[in-house]
């Protein structure tokens, strides 16, 4: 099937036969007319993200309303989440891997790739009830909790065995990954500091090029871990809270596009460096660690000690410190709400690495 690649190509005929074909239409019911606004502010680093709203032809059981993701339209940001494969990734876990997932995901309507335009559509049920993460105000150390909830089944259930499981999915270390991530890196650093100087201490400072060049030995030491299949961006843009209303899960993880087979305290890590302001951060970590491994424990892995997932997720530190630089350097931050998300991520991420003692963990 062809399909829309920007909100403004969305049209009825589409609209209705991907409800259709998904079961969500009675017989004799159809999509009369629609609408859509953009969400994509604050969470659309990677793509656009529209809220489509329907009116059908009589009374329907069919959803008043849907999100659909597309590219993104802003060419740098495209070229990299291509060249690290990541509409590819969302759509292929929606199509092959959700469905045999026991934890709480979006139901999708239809998800397909353009690999000559390097363009993607997902459209996903529209869980408006519930409240987008604040990635920039930041979580509690409750929220935090509630997503180690979410995460943890996810990764105990391939625990060890992700390779075998899935032999073609991304892993973290392999050659090809390697090569395409730090490409992106090594021409963004120098950029980042240029962009954001007062953010990086001295001694992080005189410390980078030791770290730049050592990146891909830090790639493969992630995947000296045990691993597992992971979400791969846990920050709070890509979760929602049900906030204890009735009915609702207590949160629901989105945007799928980085699942990977990886170290598992990268996800755990991702949330803890970016989306916590840092004074939480220091005040939960211990118990979220401890909340982690005891969580692992009830869903059936045995020996894993809390002193290696400390390991685990100093090393995950040592890696994402490269992420939320390459974000400061190479994304667009032209809107204040985009440059303040790299903001928060340089200064959570930096300030974990000096808590942490990282600088010694640098090849």
């Amino acid at each position: 099937m062809s399909f829309p690649v920007t909100p403004e190509d969305l049209n009825k005929e589409w609209l209705n036969q991907i409800l259709d074909e998904s079961g969500s239409l009675s017989e004799g019911e159809k999509v009369e007319s629609f609408s859509f606004e953009n969400i994509s502010e604050g969470v659309g680093l990677l793509g656009i993200v529209v809220r489509v709203y329907l009116t059908y032809n009589k009374t329907s059981k069919a959803p008043d309303s849907l999100v659909v993701k597309f590219a993104t339209d802003a060419v740098e940001n495209r070229e990299l989440a291509n060249t690290m494969n990541l509409y590819e990734r969302e759509v292929i876990f929606f199509n092959e891997i959700a469905q045999g997932l026991d934890i709480p995901i979006p139901k999708c309507y239809y998800a397909a790739m353009d690999f000559d335009s390097g363009s993607d559509v997902i459209v996903l049920e529209d869980l408006f009830e519930y409240s987008l993460g604040d990635q920039i105000g930041g979580i509690t150390g409750e929220q935090a909790l509630m997503v180690v909830d979410v995460v943890a089944p996810l990764h105990a259930k391939y625990w060890g065995k992700a390779e075998e499981t899935f032999p073609k999915m991304q892993r973290i270390d392999s050659d090809d990954f390697i090569k395409r991530s730090v490409a992106s890196f090594y021409i963004s650093w120098e950029t980042a500091l240029e962009r954001f100087p007062d953010f990086f201490p001295d001694e992080l400072k005189a410390a980078l090029p030791a770290y730049v060049n050592g990146m891909e030995d830090i790639y493969r030491e992630m995947g000296n871990r045990t691993k597992t299949v992971i979400h791969g961006d846990v920050r709070m843009d890509n979760a929602l809270f049900g906030n204890k209303v009735p009915g609702l899960l207590p949160v629901v993880l989105i945007d799928w596009q980085n699942i990977m087979i990886s170290n598992p305290l990268y996800d755990i890590g991702w949330m803890m460096f970016t989306s916590l302001p840092v004074e939480t951060r220091r005040k939960c970590e211990k118990d979220v660690l401890k909340h982690y491994v005891e969580k692992l424990e009830a869903e059936g892995v045995q020996n894993y000690s809390i002193e290696q997932c400390e390991k685990d997720y100093d090393v995950a530190l040592l890696f994402i410190l490269h992420f939320t630089i390459l974000i400061a350097g190479l994304f667009d931050v032209s809107t204040q709400e985009k440059k303040r998300l790299a903001e928060t991520g340089l200064e959570r991420s930096i300030a974990a690495f000096f808590d942490r003692d990282c600088l010694k963990l640098i090849p």
